[in-house]
């Protein structure tokens, strides 16, 4: 009973560390880690083998001391390469952060210009030469609104002055408050209701760049916060982290839906980084679609 006692106080401590060195040996194989992590199972491996041999009395205590400043050392160069590793990882991970992030915020950045193209044009942009020189060059209509339309129904008077623009018969019945567009006419007459003084509807045309991008505060102040730089026309066609050596895909066609041609575009290309540091497979992100009209994005279906 003294013998088993004993044995198990000699041996217990490389019984640990030699069980904790082959799991994590193990681990490194069928999980694929890194190639550091597996020489450090190694160590502690060998480190449990070697005081298992020299509680035994087959290792004299000289050369168990010159083994251990060996696997000292060895494990001196396992802690650099360790700490290279991680910090090259943590830079992969911050740099595959922002080139996604900005990716999203170009691309929907190209969605707004599209679309912007598309109402003004009834067709997309069909090459990044043609969408940046509307986005540089271009403007387009907004609504220069100014004034409420009041809560109350319109007078007689007022329906019988409508009548020239369709919206009413003479003698018919006004049954439901004013109208954006009959204040809007109202506000035109000869005899303005003094609720529409200075009431105005009216479509001015401005710098697509400006409004939506150089000079959108609530734009600047979100590029700024998340460290995207200056709004630029002609980065947009570039895949972040590539050194403006790779272009996204424009394609464009039309679809037939119900009778009614509509045009259809997706702008696509595959991120330079992956999610995980030495993964194989690259990241793809798009938006839109050839065989119809959605516009959504990769990044917007999870």
């Amino acid at each position: 009973m003294l013998n088993i006692a004993l044995l198990i106080k000699k041996y217990s401590v490389p019984f640990i560390f030699g069980l904790i060195g082959f799991v994590l040996l193990l681990t490194g194989f069928l999980k694929e880690q890194s190639i550091e992590f597996i020489f450090s199972a190694i160590v502690i491996l060998g480190s449990a083998i070697i005081s298992a041999m020299n509680v035994s009395g087959k290792l004299s205590a000289k050369m168990t001391k010159i083994i251990g400043f060996i696997s000292l050392g060895m494990a001196l160069v396992v802690l650099g390469f360790t700490y290279t590793s991680i910090s090259d990882t943590v830079e992969h991970n911050n740099n595959y952060k922002a080139c996604k992030g900005l990716s999203i915020r170009n691309l929907r950045d190209c969605q707004t210009a599209q679309k912007a193209y598309l109402s003004k044009n009834k067709v997309y942009a069909h090459d990044w030469k043609t969408l940046i020189t509307f986005i540089k060059e271009d403007s387009i209509a907004i609504l220069d609104a100014e004034g409420s339309v009041p809560s109350r129904k319109i007078t007689e008077k007022e329906r019988d002055y409508l009548i020239q623009f369709n919206l009413y018969k003479r003698g018919q019945a006004i049954d439901n408050k004013m109208t954006e567009l009959e204040a809007y006419y109202l506000s035109k007459s000869p005899e303005i209701p003094v609720e529409l003084v200075g009431f105005r509807r009216d479509t001015i045309n401005v710098s697509f760049i400006e409004t939506t991008f150089s000079k959108n505060r609530s734009y600047i102040k979100e590029r700024k916060d998340n460290g995207y730089g200056e709004f630029s026309a002609e980065n947009l066609k570039y895949i972040p982290f590539t050194d403006n050596k790779e272009m996204w895909k424009i394609d464009t066609a039309s679809v037939v839906i119900g009778g009614d041609t509509l045009p259809t575009m997706r702008i696509e290309g595959t991120l330079p980084l992956t999610e995980i540091k030495g993964a194989s497979r690259k990241e793809s992100m798009f938006f839109g679609k050839l065989d119809n009209s959605d516009l959504s994005g990769s990044w917007e279906v999870q």
